[in-house]
């Protein structure tokens, strides 16, 4: 049965409504510290195929996936300056796209031809391109995330799933007691299910965890596609660092298709000095200690080959966090069928979520003016996230 597209978010393909409203945004395509000077890579986001490449001189540039002369894959040519020369025969663009160079061919030949290309710009330890029509919007930029501190920035996670999957998983604050009810047992949390309420705000959605009849914590979520928390970091020593200080996560969700997703997390301690060295020293202890991927772990969990509580112990929170998270969200499927759901009271998050998800694209399809989500100077405080 076919549904309207205005509430169809999990197809974003070119032309298709969700695509179009999420090319509005800027997106991060690749962490930054994978992209040598002078190497280029394909990349693929929404169902689309991209070059993604680093001059000599360190600007990136993302254009179309294949040269204008006979197609082949144009990452698989060579950087040269802060241009880029096809392998097959040797035509060269910059990073405009405007082809400046063809071997053997007539002088004004190349003034003829230039490939798509798109604004690029390196934020947070991220490469963001904007990947719409028109002017691009001013890149969003997260001032709390700017001042002194330790940025960490994972690897991305590619998850064979829908992307509204992690989505919908943003608002959902009720979720920790179970979801993650392994993980917590490590740091010594009482699994308990929060009253739940859940407000628009000007960058989103905004959801409040209430126990014993007090805000305990929030979520904030930016729409269209980010995930962002607050906790605190506790540290060995209190004396070092006034007992820890406050950690952001930004979490970007990206459809590479309908079917798959990629997350670009990024955390930031706000940190300095010897605390920041101790919290340093201790990210790197865990990295040590991680126990194989949590992807193909994940994969053993779904196929009932493994239990969680079989590694529980063998591996660092944040990844084991990210397993417990894996096995929910891929275990509902790469498409799920939304309309079998069946939200409650503590489902008040998602529910807004999709809310105004479903007003955004219908705006978009009748040309009625997309609100402009503002990311505030600083994040109202409200407790630990979770």
């Amino acid at each position: 049965m076919s549904i309207p597209e205005y509430i169809d978010f999990v197809r974003t393909g070119p032309g298709t409504l969700a695509g179009r409203y999420l090319r509005t945004f800027w997106q991060p395509v690749y962490r930054a510290q994978d992209l040598a000077a002078g190497r280029a890579a394909p990349i693929r986001i929404m169902g689309e195929d991209f070059t993604l490449y680093r001059g000599q001189e360190g600007s990136p540039h993302v254009t179309a996936f294949r040269c204008a002369h006979r197609g082949t894959q144009l990452s698989t040519g060579w950087v040269e300056g802060d241009s880029l020369r096809c392998r097959y025969h040797g035509w060269r663009y910059d990073g405009s796209g405007q082809c400046v160079e063809q071997p053997g061919e007539e002088e004004g030949f190349a003034n003829k031809v230039r490939i798509k290309s798109y604004p690029t710009k390196e934020y947070l330890g991220l490469i963001f391109a904007y990947l719409g029509d028109g002017e691009p919007p001013p890149l969003r930029r997260y001032l709390e995330l700017e001042g002194p501190g330790v940025l960490e920035v994972y690897p991305p996670e590619y998850w064979p799933c829908n992307y509204f999957n992690r989505i919908d998983n943003a608002c959902d604050a009720a979720h920790v007691a179970f979801t993650h009810r392994d993980s917590r047992a490590a740091i010594n949390y009482r699994p308990e299910v929060p009253v739940v309420s859940a407000e628009e705000t000007e960058y989103g959605v905004r959801t409040t965890l209430m126990r014993g009849g007090k805000i305990t914590g929030a979520l904030h979520f930016h729409m269209p596609n980010t995930n962002h928390f607050r906790t605190t970091v506790a540290l060995r020593d209190p004396l070092r660092g006034a007992g820890g200080g406050i950690l952001d996560r930004l979490l970007w969700r990206i459809p590479v298709d309908d079917e798959r997703c990629v997350s670009f997390p990024i955390d930031f301690a706000h940190l300095t000095g010897e605390a920041a060295k101790e919290y340093q020293e201790r990210r790197q202890q865990a990295r040590l200690a991680t126990v194989g991927s949590h992807t193909e772990l994940a994969e053993d969990i779904l196929a009932g080959k493994l239990l969680i509580g079989d590694i529980k112990n063998q591996s660092n929170l944040k990844n084991l966090t990210s397993l417990e998270d894996y096995v929910t969200q891929v275990g509902q499927g790469a498409i799920p069928d939304r309309s079998n759901d069946r939200l409650g009271r503590i489902d008040v998050g998602l529910f807004l979520l999709r809310k105004l998800w479903e007003r955004e694209l219908k705006s978009l399809a009748d040309g009625v003016p997309l609100k402009k989500w503002t990311i505030p100077e600083k994040l109202p405080e409200s407790g630990r996230a979770m």
